[in-house]
């Protein structure tokens, strides 16, 4: 059985770890975990540390590991924004699968503009979570709603219907850039190419943003030969 993972304060780890109200109450509360059960601590810097629950606020390190989770390709998502449960989805995807960056993104045709402060945080908590449940060891970044015009830099795809599928991934860094249903506007796509992005297209069927984003992310880190498996390294 998988011991539990939780992302904790890099300030909280020294000779014991300090567990701070939100931490307590999902080890204590929500797993019931007890005195003398485990569990891994994750300080968000690619430390993960086998520890034992003393008490509600405390627990004792006792192993430290740096595996090799996290993917060599450092990804950003731009991501354009949608209603309801489906940003949600997207964004628990996107940590699961290695994204390093998500960023909301608001294009000519994206129906939602503000979220506000609240959404943000959840969309970080559904983040960490997802990390932490798919074995990562840095968890990824909800960052602030942010327009086309301002959020285009390459090397990065554009996702563009009608376009041709994407080539190898050279480069150490990648942005990608989903747009609403309606797709990115032939002003954006130009404007995008000027600032010497790819057009990509992911076939002749028509996806959900939520799915173009799980696809593209797959496929950059498969054209970047970042599926392979690693040696776990102490």
């Amino acid at each position: 059985m998988k011991r539990p993972r939780l992302f904790l304060d890099p300030t909280s780890f020294g000779d014991e770890i300090t567990l701070e109200a939100d931490g307590s109450h999902y080890l204590t509360r929500v797993l019931r975990l007890k005195p003398g059960d485990r569990f891994v601590a994750l300080d968000g810097q690619g430390r993960e540390v086998e520890a034992e629950l003393l008490d509600r606020h405390r627990a004792r390190p006792l192993t430290q590991t740096r595996p090799a989770t996290e993917a060599r390709l450092e990804l950003d998502l731009y991501l354009a924004l949608a209603k309801g449960e489906r940003f949600d989805r997207a964004i628990e995807k996107a940590a699961e699968l290695g994204v390093a960056r998500l960023f909301p993104l608001a294009s000519e045709r994206t129906e939602v503009r503000d979220p506000g402060q609240a959404k943000q945080e959840r969309w970080q908590r559904l983040a960490l979570s997802a990390c932490a449940l798919a074995g990562r060891v840095k968890p990824m970044r909800v960052e602030p709603v942010v327009a086309l015009p301002q959020a285009l830099c390459g090397p990065g795809w554009l996702l563009t219907e009608g376009a041709p599928p994407p080539s190898p991934v050279e480069s150490e860094r990648l942005s990608l850039y989903i747009g609403p249903e309606g797709g990115f506007t032939p002003a954006e796509q130009e404007m995008a190419s000027g600032q010497g992005l790819t057009l990509v297209g992911l076939g002749p069927r028509n996806l959900r943003v939520e799915t173009a984003a799980a696809v593209a992310v797959g496929l950059a880190l498969f054209l970047a030969q970042d599926l392979q498996p690693r040696p776990q390294s102490l």
